[in-house]
């Protein structure tokens, strides 16, 4: 075999030998208009993720677990990275953290025609939750017992549950733009009464592992960003989320 032949099989094979596996774990839910359990439906992080591997020639294997799953596979170094943001998490270990890609604004949701009261004024509410999240304007009230918490699994069940709901002393708490996603899908989800108020702001981030491959990737996502960013591609994509 002539050197030229050797040097042409090396250039095919290089890529391949130097890609490398990214285990992410994102919810087994959907959480529109981030992710979708869906593979057939891309949601923005799902994109993202995509146009990054693709990038640095990085080979992405998905699992789809529950909230507290992942976060339990990422401490045990079974999965690379994850969704959260380090506003949410109340752990004590250390990770590496991503940019932000992109900022949750959290509102009230009730049926039509119920009055939605101030934080301090839900005393005596049941708050409708996703299983596995924290809201920490709540938590004071949840320990003292003023509000209640019925968790559910996904903000698609919670809006199910409002369109049905014939008593107002629930109150969902869901992302503005979940419900919007979900509104622009289902007309009877457009007549809910919302919060004026936002009850928290967190930035979406990659959550990766606290060892030397999560320190690598996290700054190879952050200069994709950067980068992403800075040309007006980012926005482009964002757009097409809204």
């Amino acid at each position: 075999m002539s050197r030229a032949v050797v040097f042409l099989l090396l250039l095919l094979i290089a890529p391949l030998v130097r890609a490398e596996t990214l285990q992410v774990a994102l919810y087994d839910t959907d959480y529109p208009p981030y992710h979708f359990a869906d593979s057939g439906h891309k949601g923005l992080v799902d994109e993202l993720l995509t146009r990054f591997a693709e990038k640095y020639n990085h080979d992405i294997q998905y699992m789809l677990v529950p909230e507290v799953r992942s976060q339990h596979l990422l401490d045990v170094r079974k999965v690379d990275v994850r969704l959260e943001s380090e506003q949410w998490y109340r752990g004590n270990k250390q990770y590496y953290w991503s940019d932000s890609i992109a900022v949750v604004e959290d509102i009230l949701v009730m049926p039509s025609g119920c009055h939605i009261p101030a934080i301090d004024k839900l005393g005596g509410y049941v708050l409708m939750a996703r299983f596995g999240y924290t809201y920490p304007q709540f938590e004071a009230l949840f320990a003292s017992g003023k509000l209640h918490r019925e968790d559910f699994y996904s903000e698609i069940d919670m809006l199910k549950a409002l369109v049905d709901m014939q008593q107002n002393q629930r109150v969902a708490v869901i992302a503005k733009n979940t419900l919007q996603w979900y509104a622009s899908k289902n007309n009877a989800f457009k007549k809910f009464t919302v919060s004026d108020y936002s009850v928290g702001k967190a930035a979406m981030q990659l959550q990766f592992a606290y060892n030397e491959k999560g320190k690598r990737m996290s700054e190879q996502f952050n200069e994709f960003m950067k980068n992403l960013k800075s040309s007006g591609e980012f926005a482009k994509i964002e757009s097409n989320y809204q």
